[in-house]
């Protein structure tokens, strides 16, 4: 339908060019930028497609009817579209994105493909707008900590998974675990060690009971987590 509506813009617009130096002044005014386009980040916990939703802002000049067909890219390709239109989404609309087939991570918002028209004068604009904006996908991850006590030695031991839609399940997750001990009513990092096959293992010295737990941050294709306090 789109395209459709397109060709036939273009060849009444072609037919009004006969019309001289005026057609050329109204031309010069006539515009469509998009100025901004922004979604937000998700998290997952399945394997679920799922539709997210996408912002659009804008600035015309001498335009009436306009679409905006925005590409969702993954790592440079192809995988979604976000539609836009005066007749219907004209500023938010939803794609269809499914993080089993795509992935985690960063995805790119644009460029766009605009097309846009003045009722009046047949004038219009026909172009690709490179302004761009992105989201990120990320799946859940959590952490676990056990602590056991040996006189005045306390073996802490860290457990750390993340939802991997691809994997459509939980797996083992190696991020930079922080271990931490609570002075007072803050808490100190007291060792911090990459996580293999998702554990973890510290042993510190202590003569009487406190708490510890493990932290770690977000990055692009996982969130962060933090344990539960573990007092020993």
């Amino acid at each position: 339908m789109k395209i459709i509506k397109r060709a036939l813009v273009v060849a009444i617009a072609s037919l009004s060019l006969v019309a001289g130096p005026a057609v050329a002044a109204n031309a010069a005014s006539t515009s469509f930028d998009v100025t901004k386009l922004s979604a937000k980040s998700i998290v997952v916990s399945d394997s679920n497609c799922r539709n997210v939703d996408v912002h659009m802002s804008h600035k015309k000049s001498g335009i009436d009817s306009w679409d905006v067909d925005a590409d969702i890219t993954r790592k440079g390709g192809w995988v979604s579209s976000a539609y836009f239109s005066s007749s219907g989404d004209a500023k938010k609309t939803r794609a269809f994105i499914c993080p089993s087939l795509d992935g985690l991570g960063k995805y790119g918002l644009g460029p766009s493909s605009v097309f846009g028209y003045n009722e009046s004068t047949w004038n219009m604009v026909d172009r690709t707008d490179y302004t761009k904006g992105h989201f990120y996908i990320r799946g859940k991850a959590t952490g676990s900590l056990s602590a056991k006590r040996s006189g005045k030695t306390v073996t802490l031991s860290a457990k750390t998974k993340r939802y991997d839609p691809e994997s459509y399940g939980w797996v083992n997750y190696n991020p930079k675990v922080k271990f931490q001990v609570k002075s007072g009513s803050k808490w100190k990092t007291v060792k911090t060690i990459k996580a293999k096959k998702g554990k973890a293992t510290y042993k510190y010295k202590s003569k009487g009971k406190k708490s510890y737990r493990i932290v770690f941050d977000q990055v692009s294709w996982a969130t962060g987590a933090k344990s539960k306090t573990v007092k020993k």
